[in-house]
């Protein structure tokens, strides 16, 4: 620097150092805020809110589905699985493998006679950030409108369009949302609503034998597109094995 003036090389440098530890600081901050999720506590807070509308029975679970670990202890997934009146089948799985990803998935299926759409929604932390996705997928009709009073607080979380594999049988007005992990009470929150929008959909919904042909044709879409692009070719396919991932996606979406 030369008298009053400051040298431009020296700024940008001045400027890059504190950008540099800025960006330093913010990424220590979701790292922490990454690792105090109690993603275990998520998953009873889903299942209490699922309890607490509906009669579950439980359904049996192969033991290794039922709680697998990885190869050296790297991860675990811990899945169990209930019907109801209303659903033939309710499956949520535990998946941890800190600190890379750890979290839940949840699907819920409903027995053909049901006029009701199916329901998915999983909660996801990775190393800097939280993914939430929660949407109904079925037919126009059953699905049409069942999340719309939930169009604001989704907007609020940036979500935006879901997976484009299942575009053609979501709803589209689901979470499909990614933050930072300081709003994971917000993204569960989020998330969390939209499931008990569905129950009460489901509740209410008329029972009818002639919709049976229908709902097993969307049932079959609908584990078509999960089961394709889902766990098998994603990283519990990776550490667990095809074999043991092909087994986990029909037990959760057929």
């Amino acid at each position: 620097m030369r008298g009053d003036k400051v040298d431009p090389l020296a700024r940008r440098v001045y400027d890059a150092r504190v950008d540099l530890a800025t960006r330093i600081e913010r990424l220590r901050a979701e790292w922490k805020a990454r690792m105090e999720i109690d993603s275990a506590g998520l998953v009873a807070g889903v299942r209490a809110r699922l309890e607490s509308r509906l009669r579950l029975t439980p359904l049996a679970v192969d033991a290794d589905l039922a709680d697998k670990r990885g190869p050296l202890g790297l991860g675990r997934v811990r899945t169990v699985a209930f019907q109801s009146a209303e659903l033939r089948k309710v499956v949520v799985a535990h998946v941890a493998m800190r600190p890379l990803v750890e979290g839940f998935a949840l699907t819920c299926l409903p027995r053909p006679d049901v006029r009701a759409p199916a329901f998915a929604a999983d909660l996801m932390s990775l190393p800097t950030r939280v993914s939430a996705n929660a949407d109904a997928y079925g037919a126009s009709e059953r699905t049409r409108g069942l999340l719309a009073p939930l169009a604001a607080s989704f907007a609020r979380l940036g979500s935006g369009a879901g997976r484009p594999w299942s575009a053609r049988i979501a709803s589209g007005e689901g979470l499909h949302a990614s933050a930072s992990p300081r709003l994971v009470d917000d993204l569960f929150a989020a998330l969390t609503g939209a499931l008990a929008l569905y129950l009460e959909a489901v509740a209410t919904a008329p029972r009818d034998p002639s919709h049976e042909r229908d709902s097993t044709r969307d049932q079959a879409e609908f584990f078509t597109a999960f089961h394709g692009h889902g766990p098998r070719v994603g990283a519990l396919g990776r550490v667990f094995g095809a074999a043991w991932a092909e087994r986990f996606s029909r037990l959760v979406f057929e």
